[in-house]
């Protein structure tokens, strides 16, 4: 099902970042008022280095974060931007490593509004700090100032 919103993102993601959104594979995951989220199977797997590459590369997009839970294996290794609260697309794009160290899903959630973006980044910063006491609060500062 495409969304409104997913095709406005489209329209510009497969061209910005053809690796991450230029697929057929995709599952609507959820569907509300305030977001919507989907996952975009991807047809070669990335390294999580080559989708911050890719995120890098975009003027609007802000990486807030990159997590190692532990150097001893490949798997859980995750990384989430954001874009920039002016943009037209709220958006929230995240990628977690397989046992092999690649991804091959990457996860789009598009807010409806500003007030349900901002939430969604306080409570994913609160759930990474109870669950792994980790805290990227460099990045999380740098976003909200996005927001004023």
């Amino acid at each position: 099902m495409i969304t409104p919103k997913r095709a406005r993102f489209e329209s510009i993601a497969k061209m910005t970042m053809p690796e991450l959104f230029d697929t057929v594979n995709i599952t609507v995951t959820e569907i509300l008022d305030d977001w919507e989220r989907f996952a975009y199977h991807l047809e070669t797997p990335l390294s999580l280095e080559q989708i911050m590459d890719i995120w890098e590369e975009q003027n609007d997009m802000l990486l807030l974060y990159y997590f190692i839970p532990s150097n001893a294996i490949l798997c859980g290794h995750s990384c989430c931007a954001v874009s920039n609260p002016e943009m037209e697309n709220m958006v929230r794009i995240s990628a977690i490593t397989d046992d092999r160290g690649l991804c091959d899903t990457i996860h789009l959630t598009i807010f409806s509004s500003l007030d349900i973006f901002l939430g969604e980044i306080t409570n994913e910063r609160k759930r990474m700090m109870e669950r792994y006491k980790f805290d990227f609060e460099e990045t999380y500062c740098t976003f909200l100032t996005l927001m004023s």
